[in-house]
C-alpha cells in the first residue's frame, strides 16, 4: 500500500439510505467502528440522515459550557456526545453533509496530521468539481478562502478507525448561534454577519441541491476507493438501538462533563 489513508485492500461499502435520530447516529458509530476493529466488516461509508435538528458535542466537552439548554430543550433539538472529539456543531436535516467513514488502522497514516489531509482529500476534490474551492486547513478542517466548510474527527481503535466529518450546505447561521454559547452575545446584525464570515455554506457558492452534492461525493468516493452500495444489516441497526438506549439518549452520557 502505497499512499495510506487513500486506499485499502478490501471492498468498500457505500451506505446512503436509512433516517434516523441523532442517538442512533451516534451509536452506530460506536457500533460499527467495534466490528471492524474486531474484523467483522468490511470498510465502510456511512452518510447520515437527521430526524431534526441536533448538536454533536465532543467527547470530553462540558455540556452546559456549549449549548444553550433552554434554548435547546423548547425547540426539542437533541444534543448527544460524540465517541470522538473536537467541538460542538449544529445541525439541521437538508443544511448539512455529514458522513462517517470506517477503515482499517493499516489503511491510515500514523501522522494524525497527515491522515486528516488524506482522509479529507477526495472530499475536497469532489466539491473543487463541483466549482467549491476548498481546501485541506490544518488540523482537520475543510475550508474556502471565505471560511470552514466544515470539520473532521478521528477515533482509533487498535486495528479501525473511524473518521467523521460534518460539513454545511445552507446551515441556519441565526439558529446556529441561538443554540450554541458562542452564539449567546446579542443576536445583531452584526453578529449574524460576523459567523457568516466564519462558515462557509456550499449553497452559497454552487447550483446543485442537497441530494446532487451528495451524490458528487459518492461519485468521488468510488472513483478514490471503489466501492459498491449498500445498506446496514438489521443486526447491526438493532445493535444501534439498544446502545442509543443504554448511552446515547442518557443524561449520564450526555451531559456527564
Amino acid at each position: 500500500m502505497t499512499d495510506p489513508g487513500v486506499t485499502s485492500d478490501e471492498n468498500w461499502r457505500i451506505i446512503d439510505d436509512g433516517v434516523h435520530d441523532e442517538p442512533v447516529h451516534h451509536a452506530l458509530d460506536d457500533v460499527l467502528i467495534d466490528r471492524l476493529d474486531d474484523g467483522e466488516m468490511a470498510p465502510t461509508i456511512r452518510f447520515w440522515y437527521r430526524t431534526g435538528p441536533a448538536v454533536p458535542i465532543g467527547r470530553f466537552q462540558a455540556y452546559a459550557d456549549e449549548v444553550a439548554d433552554e434554548y435547546v430543550r423548547d425547540h426539542d433539538i437533541d444534543v448527544v456526545r460524540r465517541i470522538t472529539g473536537g467541538g460542538a456543531m449544529y445541525a439541521e436535516p437538508g443544511a448539512v453533509i455529514t458522513y462517517s467513514i470506517y477503515l482499517p488502522r493499516a489503511a491510515v497514516a500514523d501522522d494524525i496530521e497527515r491522515s486528516y489531509e488524506r482522509l479529507n482529500r477526495w472530499a475536497i476534490d469532489a466539491l473543487r468539481g463541483l466549482g467549491l474551492a476548498a481546501v485541506h486547513e490544518p488540523l482537520n478542517d475543510i475550508a474556502h478562502e471565505d471560511g470552514k466548510i466544515g470539520g473532521a474527527a478521528q477515533l482509533r481503535r487498535s486495528n479501525a478507525v473511524l473518521h467523521h466529518v460534518t460539513m454545511s450546505y445552507a446551515l441556519d447561521i441565526e439558529a446556529m448561534l441561538r443554540t450554541l454559547r458562542i452564539g449567546e452575545e446579542k443576536l445583531s446584525d452584526k453578529a449574524v454577519t460576523s459567523a457568516e464570515k466564519r462558515v462557509t455554506r456550499i449553497a452559497d457558492y454552487v447550483a446543485e441541491d442537497h441530494e446532487a452534492v451528495i451524490d458528487r461525493l459518492k461519485d468521488e468516493f468510488r472513483t478514490t476507493y471503489g466501492g459498491e452500495a449498500g445498506s446496514l444489516t438489521d443486526d447491526e441497526l438493532m445493535a444501534a438501538e439498544r446502545r442509543a438506549e443504554t448511552t446515547f439518549r442518557t443524561d449520564e452520557w450526555n451531559k456527564r462533563l
